[in-house]
């Protein structure tokens, strides 16, 4: 695909998604695992595998329920999207199942100069202001 066809390769004037859209969305991915977990075992594991995999899912367009909601949406560095790249999205979703961490991943997303989390560092992504909404 090329860039001009790519609604999320940007010119480095994409709008980066403020920590408020960022947690408000994982406040409503968390909410809605809550829903699901209440059905025993199935429910557990439907919801691990959303909290691993919600930025990459192709039916969701690449976002996360909460991104979809908030009108942000996580894409590699270059921009490009993360529906069906499964390695950014599982790296940059894992670090948050370690106990403890996402407290560490919230100091970080407040004092990283471009508001991204060590999961965005170490997956090679950023969260924006979906373009297209």
């Amino acid at each position: 695909m090329e860039t001009s066809e790519n609604p999320y390769v940007g010119t480095g004037t994409e709008q980066l998604a403020t920590e408020g859209q960022r947690i408000g969305a994982y406040l409503i991915d968390i909410l809605m695992v809550m829903v699901v977990s209440i059905v025993p075992i199935v429910g557990g594991l439907v919801g691990l595998a959303y909290m691993l995999t919600r930025d990459s899912l192709p039916f969701l367009d690449g976002q996360s329920v909460g991104k979809k909601v908030l009108k942000i949406r996580a894409v590699t560095e270059d921009g490009g999207t993360l529906a069906n790249n499964w390695g950014p999205g599982l790296i940059r979703n894992v670090v948050l199942l370690i106990p403890f961490f996402p407290l560490v991943e919230l100091i970080v997303l407040f004092t990283n100069a471009d508001n991204r989390r060590l999961g965005d560092q170490w997956g090679k992504t950023k969260v924006i202001v979906d373009p297209g909404a």
